[in-house]
């Protein structure tokens, strides 16, 4: 909803596409301060950095988490299978920001899923390296 005109001249391009959607899909890329505490916390500059950023984010982070979206699409490219998707007609982006299929339309990839567990693994790996 932040751009429609943007989303729709890449929905409509016929350009290569992989679209990740926020509601369903990243939206299951959540995290806590307590995990972050645990895993990221003092095992490197880059990590400790992490967990200033999202600790600023609330004051108070009881039974709180948030989602790391940016984290999705390099989770994608690093590995497919951690970002399921299924190839799909490219959607019409309605006025009512609705989205209307059209099959005659080019095919996108579209995720349909996204296992947290892998990736935080691997995000939390590479932070640590990079403090060694």
């Amino acid at each position: 909803r932040q751009d429609v005109p943007a989303a729709r001249v890449i929905f409509d391009s016929g350009v290569p596409l992989i679209h990740i959607a926020c509601q369903g899909v990243t939206t299951h890329l959540f995290t806590t301060l307590t995990e972050l505490d645990a895993c990221v916390r003092g095992k490197s500059r880059i990590g400790d950095y992490l967990c200033e950023i999202y600790e600023g984010y609330s004051d108070d982070h009881y039974a709180r988490s948030k989602v790391i979206w940016d984290i999705a699409t390099v989770a994608w490219l690093l590995n497919p299978e951690w970002v399921p998707t299924d190839i799909v007609h490219s959607p019409v982006l309605t006025n009512q920001v609705t989205w209307s299929v059209d099959h005659s339309r080019h095919f996108i990839r579209t995720a349909s899923y996204i296992y947290r567990d892998p990736i935080f693994r691997d995000l939390f790996d590479k932070l640590k390296a990079a403090g060694s």
